[in-house]
């Protein structure tokens, strides 16, 4: 789905309102109801790729993905050309490394002075999957990355948790909220992208999809979700320098 022209005075900031109702241009595509692997998979298919954030939180998560079939730097580094695995886990990293034979993968702060092995290559995706909801400054984080690899970086991948999905609403129903407890922000569409052309990015495309599995019995289900994008568990925005 795209930004409508109109919106942008908004997300820029040239423009104000305090109840102001965004739209979006749907195409055919956002009738496709995907899972985050799938849709990220397809994009980086034999692309040159960099994939922030690999290690998941810690070993213990890699872990307990790879029994469920669900760590997402596996799939990613089977589909694409190169993927060039980043962290700040040094011990992480050291397990991907050492335990699980990927070699690719490295300790480095993309938001600190340029490190060889990204600056040194042209990358088609640079991926910031379930990332920015951890950081406490988003958008001067990804104003660092927009200054550091601007000039070798093709486009730009964020994934999110999307702050409408249906059981979040039903939890504050219940009068509680369930959330990674690392988290700092719930994102929608329209706050993801003020984020974004705040750190100097330009919106190319949105994609709401389910941050799981989409599983064929839950027929109903999926037919609900395919008919209402919006409500999808996860937030994917493809982005230019």
């Amino acid at each position: 789905m795209k930004i409508l022209n109109v919106d942008l005075p908004y997300i820029s900031g040239q423009k104000f309102s305090n109840g102001r109702a965004f739209e979006f241009r749907f195409d055919a595509e956002d009738s496709r109801y995907r899972s985050r692997t799938d849709v990220l998979t397809d994009l980086v298919r034999d692309k040159q790729i960099v994939h922030v954030g690999c290690v998941d939180h810690d070993v213990a998560s890699i872990e307990k993905k790879i029994k469920k079939g669900k760590w997402l730097h596996k799939e990613l580094d089977e589909i694409s050309k190169r993927c060039l695995g980043v962290d700040i886990n040094q011990d992480g990293v050291d397990y991907i490394n050492n335990t699980l034979g990927f070699a690719d993968v490295i300790v480095a702060d993309v938001t600190g002075d340029p490190v060889a092995e990204l600056a040194n290559e042209h990358w088609d995706y640079f991926l910031l999957p379930e990332v920015l909801e951890h950081i406490d400054n988003p958008v001067n984080f990804l104003q660092r990355i927009h200054a550091n690899f601007r000039n070798n970086v093709g486009q730009l991948i964020i994934t999110v948790p999307n702050a409408f999905t249906p059981d979040n609403v039903r939890n504050a129903r219940q009068g509680k909220e369930v959330i990674n407890t690392d988290h700092r922000y719930w994102f929608t569409p329209y706050t993801l992208a003020k984020v974004v052309m705040a750190a100097g990015f330009k919106v190319a495309n949105i994609t709401m999809c389910r941050h799981g599995r989409v599983k064929k019995r839950s027929v109903i289900k999926n037919r609900w979700f395919s008919r209402h994008p919006l409500m999808r568990g996860d937030i994917i925005m493809l982005l230019d320098f």
